[in-house]
């Protein structure tokens, strides 16, 4: 019996401008690593998950690694043997998002670092995010008012119905499930999305805001043009379902780090892990970060 091989082609991603760049530290950071599509894998340090190609439509697998040498990402694009240049310039331009592979982003952690050089002697500093602003929006939703479990369900959730859907309602085998673009989730009907992902109260938010995005009425550079902090923050309040903790989680995404995301599930955490240590820190923890 012939093995059959696996088609895979390499693109990479020079890190010199990113010296102290670490993908292992770049990806797992917070929550939103977890959740579905992404893949982590702790014993290879490889990150898998699917992108969209230049259509904005077709998915395809990735799987991203760091060589020992560090001076470049090599990304594994599973099942194509040529790539066109617009979809490997979608690819990379969405690995450069999700890793914060950009000068502003280089810029903001070598300050961060520069005054807590702890962190820098860590690798901490690149928080994880999605290869999408909107991905980033809707994950900030499911991430409100519940577990981090619950949230991770709805989120594979959501990948299942986007795997459905890319294929008619006939599961492949070997479809790429990715998470649902702004488009594909416009197009169903919100009791479908609120009884197949078990989404709640949040499918008509999510559902209103995937129909208003895909319109065009929210879109990336339209936040980015917005002065200050305070003026992005009370654009994205406007948005349903994006009350302060969405909002600021999202506003930690697009880089912005003046407000904590705290829900009551940190606050809950906070207190089960900080409580038996120090009754005091957790009080003055939670007054610091309240404060309007």
């Amino acid at each position: 019996m012939t093995k059959k091989t696996t088609i895979c082609s390499k693109l990479y991603m020079p890190l010199k401008d990113y010296p102290t760049f670490n993908l292992e530290k770049a990806v797992c950071n917070h929550g939103f690593f977890m959740m579905a599509p992404n893949v982590w894998d702790p014993s290879t340090k490889q990150f898998t998950r699917p992108l969209r190609l230049a259509d904005s439509v077709n998915s395809v697998k990735v799987t991203i690694s760091q060589p020992h040498d560090c001076s470049l990402l090599l990304i594994e694009v599973h099942d194509m043997e040529c790539i066109s240049d617009l979809d490997k310039e979608a690819i990379r331009a969405q690995v450069a998002r999700m890793m914060r592979l950009s000068p502003k982003d280089e810029k903001d952690l070598q300050e961060f670092q520069n005054i807590h050089p702890k962190f820098k002697n860590m690798g901490f500093g690149r928080i994880f995010r999605a290869p999408s602003f909107f991905e980033d929006v809707v994950k900030s939703m499911l991430l409100c008012f519940c577990s981090l479990q619950n949230s991770l369900t709805m989120a594979k959730m959501l990948c299942d119905l986007q795997s459905e859907l890319s294929n008619g309602l006939k599961r492949k085998r070997n479809s790429v499930r990715n998470f649902p673009s702004a488009k594909e989730l416009a197009g169903i009907d919100v009791e479908i999305l609120k009884d197949h992902c078990k989404l709640g109260l949040r499918a008509k938010h999510i559902h209103e805001f995937a129909k208003d995005y895909h319109r065009g009425r929210y879109r990336l550079r339209n936040f980015e043009k917005c002065a200050s902090h305070e003026e992005l923050y009370q654009k994205l309040m406007k948005i349903k379902g994006c009350g302060a903790y969405v909002s600021n989680n999202v506003l930690m995404c697009l880089g912005f780090y003046e407000k904590v995301p705290i829900d009551t599930e940190t606050v809950r955490h906070l207190q089960e892990v900080c409580m038996q240590a120090s009754p005091l820190y957790f009080f003055c923890f939670i007054v610091f970060f309240h404060q309007p």
